[in-house]
């Protein structure tokens, strides 16, 4: 069993395809500090923020969501989830849109997005 930002950067590896060897070759980590993150049950140490950052770039993620991993993987239980409320009111309309564009690219990158809008109303456009 791994850390929870090991599993985070695992399941998002996968999801855009990228092996450990690419990863590392792409951020510029060594392979020691690759394998803490991924491999540890519990991080030994806070990862550097050059590494948190080249994480980020590579997989397309805000650096806040690395942290708050890297936070849980130490042992601190920093994930709870928000209400909705909450949330809302700690989202600005530029953090939301940040959102959107990331989701969208990562969708490009991954091709799994919604080619037209007709697919959300549950409307068949060639039928029609």
């Amino acid at each position: 069993m791994t850390n929870s930002l090991g599993s985070f950067v695992l399941e998002h590896m996968h999801r855009l395809g990228l092996s450990r060897e690419t990863l590392q070759q792409r951020t510029a980590l060594d392979a020691w500090t690759l394998e803490a993150i991924l491999d540890s049950p519990v991080l030994p140490e806070w990862p550097e923020p050059r590494a948190m950052a080249a994480l980020a770039r590579e997989l397309g993620l805000p650096v806040r969501e690395l942290v708050l991993q890297a936070a849980q993987g130490s042992g601190l239980d920093v994930l709870a989830p928000l209400s909705p409320l909450e949330t809302l009111m700690l989202a600005s309309n530029e953090d939301l849109m940040k959102e959107v564009r990331r989701r969208l690219a990562l969708g490009a990158r991954t091709g799994q997005y919604i080619a037209s809008p007709s697919g959300l109303l549950g409307v068949d456009v060639e039928s029609a």
